[in-house]
């Protein structure tokens, strides 16, 4: 898997990446798995922009992935802080594991379970204002990016 970064986190190895997902009791695709071995995360370089590409939305967004979230506690912005925030506090489905960021801190969320599974999503969450209102964020804020996390990275431009 193919992708420049401007800077990454220190690695992890497949027993990190287990030891978190049976910590949580989630499965992660297989082609973010490998980016993590990769990469672990990280600020992106040149090619980051994208596009939803969902038929149910009317018009499309066009944004940038800013940051990967590493799996390490080197950085408070991480897969677990994130994960710990937004799905256990019930902020955003539960089928999705929050994965980056854009520039106006939208997530970039991955289904990690059920017919969806891998498919990457845009969550607008400048719609949202979690510490009111305490609820999930509402369908049409979320947009279909790609039908994985390969074809993701792929599209990015």
């Amino acid at each position: 898997m193919k992708i420049e970064l401007e800077y990454s986190f220190k690695s992890v190895t497949a027993a990190d990446i287990e030891a978190f997902e049976n910590k949580y009791n989630i499965f992660l695709p297989i082609d973010y798995k490998e980016f993590l071995i990769f990469h672990n995360g990280g600020k992106t370089g040149e090619k980051s922009m994208f596009k939803t590409n969902d038929p149910t939305k009317e018009g499309k967004i066009t944004s940038y992935i800013m940051l990967f979230f590493p799996l390490s506690d080197e950085s408070a912005t991480n897969l677990e802080e994130k994960y710990q925030l937004y799905n256990k506090g019930n902020i955003i489905p539960k089928n999705f594991f929050p994965i980056g960021e854009d520039p106006c801190e939208n997530l970039i969320c991955m289904s990690i379970e059920g017919k969806d599974v891998g498919s990457i999503y845009h969550c607008e969450m400048d719609y949202f204002d979690y510490l009111k209102e305490k609820k999930e964020l509402e369908q049409n804020h979320i947009r279909l990016v790609s039908k994985s996390f390969l074809e993701f990275i792929k599209s990015l431009t």
